[in-house]
């Protein structure tokens, strides 16, 4: 069992509490008998303190147990979960600091649990490792509820990028530039930029910058390969964990893990604040209220909102849902983000944002095969032909689609936009609006009975939609089947139970 210092510490003091109580020992009887005090026992016992070798010694004695029992990580039937729930990190992982969740106090509410309560911990904890739920993907889940549950809009971040630009006189009308960027950044932060260094190989390719805190001054590498747009936007990122004084979190600018939900906390505070110092919110509902009104869905005018911002599609896309619910009252809604290597009938859903539904193509980490009839799929093969007709061929592409679930009738307007990725030649991506269609969204989209609008029968994955003539299908309906014959034999056994009491 490998265990941190704090962890041993939480284990120690449990199993201190259990010896003590099996003893039928107060505190204070443990305090008198031991020579310690009170309050230095309660310390040990909450994970706070780990006594020396002599006052351990002196606990062993009074407990009535050896040594290397009272020190050993092995632990009895009814702490063994607790054991299991440390060295799964799972606990790391999960923001309960956020929620107002002591983890002592947790802890010590499982050790004095039931067996059921403990076996049930055990369940969960094989379930996690099963699905590779452990480790980073608890913390993505929960910063994914942390935004949907304040609607993605933070008026502190908001308040905070105003401040900003009234302190060193930015005007952040669009295009923001990364030159105008950098002329703040280094004048009022003190950085040297550095776009040479990151080496032009495989294993640094997904590598877009790398902060350097060094002590003579902070330096940025920067991948030379990004474009204005998103150099722009670790510009702005860096000025935010300086101006918010923000020092958890990582130096690297990539796809690799976090280390904690409070670095990816930050990292989300942090692309906010990027983005909305980008992105001007009074610009931005201007040219919503403009694209809303239209009759007819407009896809240009869409992607002209790019160059006019100077941003990526998935900028755009994320700076939309932070101002949807505030101030276009839209509030049911969810956010995609779908990879795609070149010539792949693999795609990964890799970003996901939901408001008010619970609906979307599937969902983090599955092995199963998203509905291709989704215009978040179709948009990348259609941006793949274009690719394949010109390698010139760089512009992103829009698209429009009705999308209605197959089980349960809720119809959702689908706005997408794919691209190629900056920094690969080799794969695409596409991000996706999807508006629930109730009467919310038709009193401020105007554009949703636009009659051009291609309308699809949607499910989240092949393998669980019993569509009988899909052409896209990639994969059997195994699930649903298994669902199929799981329910017939249910309906059978209360046939059969019923029968049997007549």
């Amino acid at each position: 069992m490998k265990l941190s210092e704090n962890n041993i510490r939480l284990i120690f003091g449990l199993k201190l509490k259990q010896l003590r109580l099996d003893k039928n020992l107060s505190l204070s009887e443990l305090a008198k008998r031991s020579s310690l005090s009170v309050s230095y026992l309660n310390e040990i016992e909450n994970g706070k303190k780990n006594p020396k070798r002599d006052k351990t010694a002196s606990l062993a004695k009074v407990l009535d147990v050896p040594y290397d029992e009272l020190v050993s990580l092995k632990l009895t039937k009814s702490l063994a979960p607790i054991g299991d729930l440390l060295e799964s990190n799972i606990l790391e992982q999960l923001p309960l600091d956020h929620y107002g969740i002591d983890v002592h106090k947790l802890l010590l509410q499982i050790s004095q649990a039931p067996l059921q309560l403990s076996a049930l911990v055990s369940t969960l904890i094989e379930l996690a490792k099963s699905l590779e739920l452990s480790e980073n993907n608890f913390s993505k889940t929960a910063i994914r509820t942390y935004k949907e549950l304040n609607e993605n809009y933070f008026p502190e971040l908001e308040d905070a990028v105003e401040k900003f630009c009234r302190k060193v006189k930015f005007n952040n009308k669009p295009p923001v530039m990364f030159n105008e960027l950098l002329k703040v950044f280094t004048g009022e932060l003190k950085y040297t930029i550095d776009e040479d260094s990151i080496p032009d190989t495989p294993e640094f390719a997904n590598v877009r910058g790398i902060n350097i805190p060094a002590r003579k001054g902070k330096k940025l590498l920067i991948n030379k390969k990004l474009t204005d747009s998103q150099k722009a936007f670790i510009i702005g990122k860096e000025i935010a964990y300086n101006y918010l004084n923000i020092t958890d979190r990582t130096q690297i600018y990539s796809d690799l893990s976090l280390d904690s939900f409070d670095q990816l906390l930050n990292n989300l505070k942090a692309s906010y604040f990027s983005t909305a110092l980008i992105i001007n919110k009074k610009e931005l509902i201007g040219d919503l209220t403009k694209f809303f009104a239209k009759k007819n869905f407009d896809g240009d005018f869409l992607l002209s909102l790019l160059d006019k911002y100077n941003i990526s599609p998935e900028m755009l896309f994320q700076r939309i849902t932070n101002i949807l619910s505030r101030y276009f009252n839209i509030s049911s809604f969810f956010f995609l983000r779908f990879n795609s290597e070149v010539n792949s009938d693999v795609f990964h859903l890799s970003k996901e944002m939901r408001l008010n539904t619970k609906e979307n193509p599937g969902g983090y980490m599955t092995t199963e095969h998203y509905c291709r009839r989704w215009v978040s799929i179709r948009l990348i093969k259609e941006l793949e032909k274009l690719q394949s007709k010109s390698r010139a061929f760089q512009k992103p592409i829009a698209g429009i689609q009705k999308s209605t679930f197959i089980n349960s009738n809720n119809e959702y307007l689908n706005i997408s936009v794919a691209k190629n990725t900056a920094l690969s030649k080799k794969s695409n991506y596409s991000v996706t609006l999807g508006f629930l269609l109730n009467d919310e969204l038709k009193n401020k989209i105007n554009f949703w009975n636009d009659p051009t609008i291609p309308v699809k029968v949607v499910n989240d994955t092949c393998e669980r939609c019993h569509l009988a003539d899909c052409k896209e299908r990639v994969a059997p309906p195994v699930m649903y089947e298994k669902n199929l014959q799981l329910e017939k034999l249910w309906q059978d056994i209360r046939k059969l139970i019923s029968n049997s009491l007549v």
